[in-house]
């Protein structure tokens, strides 16, 4: 990968992490406040959301954080190292833990406070989707390390591929 191939990509992780941060910042902490001002009888719920929230929201950051390393170790041409498969496992195990945060939250809400209705269900399904996919992508990014390692030592060009 080419200083020019990776430049949009650190571009949109920017903007990743700006985004993460701002959610976790300004969108959790008001909608929890506002959630526990307009619905008193849940109110004693909004702290440990709200903190629960932020922390699987930290997950995605340091799965942004992860991937930043692995853009940086495809730009030095290095093939599939300890290194990579390090910070592929990085990202595959905090989405992971993201996802069952998220799920947490959504099943104790639905099942054991018995509120959210559908919505809460609908959280928790997309939640637990997260996971195969989490793992899928890092199968994707071991993949594309070893096909860029056996590209580069026969001078073909390397396009990610989903296979």
């Amino acid at each position: 990968m080419t200083r020019q191939e990776a430049l949009p990509l650190r571009f949109f992780l920017g903007l990743w992490t700006v985004a993460a941060l701002l959610v976790q910042v300004v969108v959790i902490p008001r909608a929890g406040s506002s959630v526990a001002g307009a619905y008193p009888e849940v109110a004693h719920l909004a702290p440990p959301t709200i903190a629960v929230l932020i922390i699987a929201v930290i997950g995605f950051e340091l799965a942004i954080v992860a991937a930043w390393y692995l853009v940086s170790i495809a730009v030095a041409s290095k093939a599939l190292t300890g290194e990579a498969r390090r910070w592929a496992d990085v990202i595959a195990a905090s989405l992971t833990g993201m996802a069952v945060l998220g799920a947490g939250v959504c099943a104790y809400m639905g099942f054991v406070a018995n509120i959210g209705g559908p919505a809460m269900l609908f959280g928790l399904l997309a939640s637990l989707a997260l996971i195969p996919i989490a793992v899928a992508l890092r199968a994707w990014v071991m993949n594309w390390f070893d096909r860029s390692a056996s590209a580069r030592s026969s001078g073909l060009p390397v396009l990610p591929t989903i296979a």
